[in-house]
């Protein structure tokens, strides 16, 4: 898979030639030109971009994520590829056939991962020793199917933390409309990703909503969460609303962020990669032991050193 994320804010046609994506700013200026091959994703925000049919054809072919943009400059529709897999029914029927207490004790590790995640987090951040203590034994005290809810508990505790006690999540502020942009690009990137593995992303583990097509990625999302909401606590007093043209770009670039996962440090992208096939693991052996998710690691955002 490509590792190039692009960001088209103003542009007269988008194009192929030669396998490669043809860029083109002006009607009447040269193109500039990139292989296929290095491309991950392209995000489109000019709606008077010309797109060509068989650009949009080979960026499936290639596991290309193209998102087309609306007028708030938020992604609100992905193209991605289907049928890319060689044992799309094989592996949907493993999909259906998952038990019911391996699909809960999944969910229970996902939540404890995300806790400890956003646990990592508040020390990287406001290092509260009540909150990292109140996170850690939130993490260690999931309960199967997370019955108890510590996931909403935590997150309540945490997003306190990090943006005061008037934040509320799912306000209309620049932070909380800053997370969504971030949650929505590393989710873009999960679907991506569990789309070319042959996973359908209409069956999750926890998330069963009829009206959520990536049911799947919702689930998986979970653990990279606190990525983003790392990003915003740092950069909290540069968040504009609507989102500057900066701000989407870093987001976008939090996907070359470094993150530990299977004790190894990659970016997002590749690790995003490792939690799929770890599941398609979990699906073979019926085991919830063998799905494998993300670490964050500190990073210095003050020093732009994740772009």
């Amino acid at each position: 898979m490509g590792y190039k994320h692009l960001l088209i804010k103003k542009c007269f046609k988008l194009s192929l030639k030669n396998n490669s994506l043809c860029i083109q700013k002006e009607e009447n200026e040269d193109t500039v030109v990139i292989p296929l091959e290095d491309i991950s994703d392209i995000l489109i925000e000019d709606p008077k971009t010309i797109l060509t049919a068989r650009l949009l054809t080979e960026c499936s072919k290639n596991g290309i994520t193209c998102y087309l943009c609306d007028e708030k400059y938020n992604p609100n529709t992905q193209i991605v590829p289907y049928n890319v897999h060689y044992n799309h029914l094989g592996v949907f029927r493993k999909q259906m056939s998952l038990p019911n207490e391996i699909k809960q004790k999944l969910w229970q590790k996902i939540v404890a991962s995300k806790i400890s995640n956003q646990c990592l987090v508040e020390s990287f951040t406001m290092n509260d020793e009540r909150i990292i203590d109140m996170l850690s034994n939130y993490s260690k005290s999931v309960k199967i199917n997370d019955k108890d809810n510590r996931e909403g508990i935590s997150s309540k505790v945490y997003f306190t933390s990090l943006f005061g006690d008037d934040f509320i999540r799912f306000g209309n502020s620049p932070i909380s409309n800053a997370l969504n942009y971030g949650y929505t690009i590393i989710c873009g990137a999960i679907i991506r990703c569990l789309t070319l593995y042959g996973l359908n992303t209409y069956i999750g583990i926890w998330h069963s909503s009829d009206q959520n097509a990536f049911n799947l990625a919702s689930d998986f999302i979970e653990p990279f969460r606190p990525i983003v909401d790392y990003y915003c606590y740092w950069n909290i007093d540069k968040i504009e609303f609507p989102l500057s043209s900066d701000n989407r770009k870093e987001l976008i670039m939090l996907l070359n962020h470094k993150i530990r996962i299977n004790n190894k440090l990659c970016t997002i992208d590749y690790a995003i990669e490792t939690v799929a096939k770890s599941y398609l693991k979990v699906l073979d052996t019926k085991n919830e032991n063998d799905l494998i998710l993300p670490i964050i690691e500190s990073i210095d955002f003050t020093n732009g050193e994740f772009i």
